[in-house]
């Protein structure tokens, strides 16, 4: 699968903003307040970036395969997600477009989750500072696939 020209042009806006950001970024990530806060704000393009099937893994808990109402997760939440991108940035300040995708596409990705099973995990991982996938086995969801792709992080 392919990014539409649009979503093309999404991605290289969202490029150049983040770019924007890296000397923001660089004066507060030592500062844990204000490192938390700036995650927080920007968090929200890399929803608007990477809610279309693009950027779906194809994977899924054995939950969907049964039936269930589906919620598409960032196996890696949005938030921290962020931290990995910037930090990538800050050291590639002149990367591409394709790279940038990449990068995205390591981080904020999604899985396939039942309604329940990421009420269940949310509520595990919400202010932990952790990964969803890290809640996944302790809430009895099982992903086919997932230790391949999270190996990769």
């Amino acid at each position: 699968m392919k990014l539409t020209n649009k979503q093309l042009v999404k991605v290289e806006e969202t490029l150049k903003d983040f770019l924007c950001l890296v000397p923001r970024y660089l004066e507060v990530k030592d500062n844990d307040v204000l490192y938390d806060m700036f995650l927080s704000r920007n968090r929200n393009p890399l929803f608007d970036l990477t809610n279309t099937k693009f950027w779906h893994t194809g994977l899924s808990s054995n939950g969907v395969k049964g039936g269930g109402k589906i919620v598409h997760d960032h196996y890696v939440p949005r938030k921290i997600a962020m931290g990995y991108i910037m930090d990538e940035l800050s050291k590639n300040p002149t990367i591409g477009v394709d790279d940038f995708v990449l990068l995205c596409k390591k981080y904020a990705s999604t899985i396939s989750l039942t309604d329940k099973e990421h009420s269940l995990v949310t509520l595990r991982a919400k202010n932990t500072g952790k990964c969803n996938y890290e809640f996944y086995s302790e809430c009895g969801i099982i992903i086919e696939g997932l230790d391949e792709l999270v190996g990769k992080l």
